[in-house]
């Protein structure tokens, strides 16, 4: 598995397109070739459409089961950038997808999306690292296949994992007009979506064979690890039942660069928590709401929307539902 850090149903038959796309173009000089699912505009150079083909659909399931605003945003193209603009020309607007096979072609794109959105050297970079980006104002998301230190084409990386984790959390944020939800949030998200359709989390945020082996005495040690093979449910339950746990503060506090095996995991969890009734779905959207009209995503926001006077509340009933059954 490639350790990275990052910033889908079946039933619908993609098809090649043969009119003229309503869907902005995004990049130039590129001849792509293009097919569109019922809500996605896949386009690939030198590669083919995979993993999207056959994810793209799987991961809007997922993604409007809870925010089923997103088919006004769609169908009706209701969906805007944070900046106001449209997605696409005419309805139905569609998230579009970049797929390349060559280290020449992400340059392209990477010298192009940097004089657009200004990016510094560590973005380009992290960029670079990944493999994949989701764009700033949530119209879609890029990935090469191949690795970027190689002009060529071959050698491709499976990027499924990431192609599911990074299209939710770019979905999600443009669901809540925003390219600023926190890291918690989206994350979290992402992860959710991962263990929905594979059963699995398989994006790191870091690289957590080498945090393991770097902290043998690490905590996450005693309770169970946190790899991509399993599903991280059984070992994060044994982990609560000992008491090894992360705070809502802590959780809320995150960082990319720094989080820990456990972070990610309780991360995924409180996801997990927070849609894990129709209840507690309903808030869920009122914070992508209150996010839509301009509001942060905030700590304090969450335990105000889902009724609970403080993080000790909420981690009660949080820690609870990890240590039941619901929980898998």
């Amino acid at each position: 598995m490639n350790k990275r850090i990052l910033t889908a149903a079946l039933g619908a038959t993609l098809v090649a397109s043969v009119l003229a796309s309503a869907q902005h173009e995004h990049f130039q000089d590129f001849k792509w070739r293009e097919r569109q699912s019922d809500h996605f505009t896949l386009r690939a150079s030198s590669t083919n459409h995979d993993p999207a083909r056959k994810y793209a659909e799987k991961v809007w399931d997922e993604c409007v089961r809870i925010m089923p605003g997103l088919e006004d945003d769609f169908t009706k193209n209701e969906f805007r950038t944070p900046g106001g603009a449209k997605g696409a020309d005419t309805a139905p607007y569609r998230f579009t997808v970049y797929l390349v096979g060559t280290g020449h072609d992400y340059d392209k794109i990477l010298e192009q999306q940097q004089n657009r959105s200004g990016w510094d050297a560590n973005t380009l970079r992290a960029c670079r690292m990944t493999r994949n980006y989701g764009d700033p104002q949530n119209r879609y998301t890029v990935y090469c296949k191949a690795d970027p230190e190689n002009t060529g084409g071959g050698g491709e990386t499976d990027l499924t994992p990431s192609f599911v984790h990074g299209t939710a959390t770019t979905i999600l944020e443009g669901r809540g007009l925003t390219n600023n939800m926190p890291f918690w949030f989206t994350a979290g998200w992402g992860y959710y979506v991962e263990h929905r359709i594979f059963r699995l989390c398989r994006v790191h945020y870091v690289d957590f064979e080498n945090y393991y082996k770097n902290n043998a005495n690490a905590e996450i040690k005693r309770g169970g690890v946190l790899g991509p093979q399993d599903a991280w449910t059984n070992p994060l339950r044994k982990m609560c039942k000992k008491g090894i746990r992360e705070t809502l503060d802590r959780i809320s506090k995150a960082k990319i660069l720094t989080i820990t095996p456990n972070e990610s995991g309780y991360m995924f969890a409180l996801t997990y928590f927070l849609v894990s009734t129709n209840e507690r779905i309903e808030n869920y959207r009122k914070l992508i709401a209150k996010s839509r009209d301009g509001q942060a995503v905030t700590k304090e926001l969450l335990l105000e929307i889902y009724g609970y006077e403080d993080d000790a509340a909420l981690e009660e009933d949080w820690y609870e539902f990890m240590e039941s059954r619901d929980f898998r």
